[in-house]
């Protein structure tokens, strides 16, 4: 069995490596400033970490926010283990100083010790592209593999999240703004107001219960249930009650991510069945590059209506993509290809085929803010003429969707969405634009 060192000895060769580092950058400048830096960089050489903190403390007000004091405090608060004041002292160099090894790595190391692995892994894969001396490489390798090891333990057993949310939608039942609409068969034609855009505030539940079995280091199953409810103070407007059920399987093969899940997602509109939607997803991906991986997802899917059987399709989707690190964060590009198809001829006007594209930016602002941005195109070519406009059908899709998180405590995280959303299309019935603003509370458990 391999011996696991002490946490002492552990925080002191992670100390001694970030000592390491800065005494090489302090060596080749002075402050310009003030000497007080150089002075707490000295007494934790000598191990007088105590007295090095005393020091910084005192000096806080009066030096606070210059790189070179914030560098020097953040590892004396780290020396003497209060990694929660030393973070967003090295947050402030590292954003002014992108480049400086030791405030990164102490940076990374805190977020670890604080159990912020999602942040901790995202400094230390940025280090990883850094020049660096051979030993702190070795300790950079050595943390990434010890967040991989404890993000495959804890995500064993239970996953459980309650979610509530208020928010204010401008168009829920992806309505059109015109009241008449021209059908070429029957002249200028009056649409229910179910059909006309209409805005409404709301309010969502969502609760979400998984389970995880490792089966081997590198291989597990799991699987999820959740379910939601979105509630409308509108009349008009349409409420939403989503089910899903997931069973799937990840693992390795011949050295590439592989996994398969099966679905089923059933959607209910104001109390009554109106879609099931359930298949097979197969996806693999690998690393290429440094810390870039690339990938696919195939899915196999049927779309059943309740009350519309005809409308009911067969997909075929793939989602090929490449995810790398970029400024600071994380980008992922994604290529979509789909097909739908009918099974019965005579309403082939409903069968489609898909062609999109995708991108999205995640990045760690501190220890407790993050943000994503994403954004979809999605163009739609139906295969014949809609039966009412005598015409082929073509939709244009693009969204974009902003999510701001706070994780307020450990078990509590705090979400703001904003959303835009316009589908142009050649028929009227289905031109339509919506946007969103929603702020949510997350309790993990």
């Amino acid at each position: 069995m391999e011996r696991q060192p002490s946490s002492h000895h552990y925080r002191l060769c992670l100390t001694s490596c970030c000592l390491f580092a800065v005494g090489l950058l302090l060596t080749a400048k002075s402050f310009a400033s003030s000497d007080i830096p150089q002075q707490i960089i000295e007494l934790l050489n000598k191990q007088q970490i105590s007295e090095a903190y005393v020091l910084a403390e005192a000096k806080q007000n009066e030096l606070e926010g210059e790189a070179d004091f914030d560098l020097a405090f953040g590892l004396a608060a780290k020396a003497t283990d209060n990694c929660n004041l030393a973070v967003y002292a090295l947050e402030r160099v590292v954003q002014v100083q992108p480049q400086t090894v030791s405030a990164r790595f102490a940076l990374a190391t805190c977020y670890y010790e604080l159990g912020n692995l999602a942040a901790a892994e995202v400094e230390f894969n940025h280090l990883a592209l850094q020049k660096m001396s051979p030993e702190m490489q070795n300790v950079v390798e050595q943390n990434i593999r010890a967040i991989e090891r404890r993000q495959s333990n804890d995500n064993s057993g239970w996953h459980n999240t309650l979610q509530l949310g208020l928010g204010q939608d401008s168009n829920p039942n992806n309505g059109i703004e015109n009241e008449f609409i021209t059908v070429p068969l029957l002249g200028q034609v009056k649409l229910f107001e179910q059909s006309q855009a209409i805005s409404s505030s709301f309010y969502d539940l969502n609760a979400q219960f998984s389970y995880v079995a490792p089966l081997t280091q590198t291989s597990r199953w799991y699987t999820s249930l959740g379910a939601s409810y979105t509630g409308y103070s509108e009349e008009l407007a349409q409420s939403k009650s989503n089910f899903n059920a997931i069973v799937g399987y990840t693992g390795k093969l011949a050295g590439k991510d592989v996994g398969t899940r099966v679905f089923y997602r059933p959607l209910w509109l104001d109390g009554e069945s109106f879609l099931d939607y359930y298949g097979l997803i197969i996806e693999a991906g690998q690393a290429v590059f440094s810390q870039s991986s690339i990938g696919g997802e195939l899915t196999l899917g049927r779309l059943d209506y309740a009350d519309f059987t005809e409308l009911s399709r067969d997909q075929l989707w793939f989602n090929l993509w490449f995810e790398t690190p970029t400024f600071a964060g994380l980008s992922r590009f994604s290529l979509k290809l789909g097909d739908e198809q009918s099974q019965e001829s005579q309403m082939d006007f409903n069968s489609r085929q898909l062609l999109g594209a995708g991108y999205s930016f995640t990045q760690q602002l501190s220890s407790r803010w993050y943000y994503k941005l994403s954004a979809d195109y999605l163009k739609a070519e139906y295969a014949e003429d809609h039966p009412l406009f005598a015409q082929t059908r073509e939709d244009k899709f693009m969204q974009l969707v902003v999510d701001l998180h706070y994780q307020w405590r450990a078990d509590w995280l705090l979400t703001a969405q904003m959303s835009v959303v316009d589908n142009r299309s050649n028929l009227a019935l289905y031109d339509y634009n919506r946007s969103n603003l929603w702020i949510g509370a997350r309790y993990q458990f």
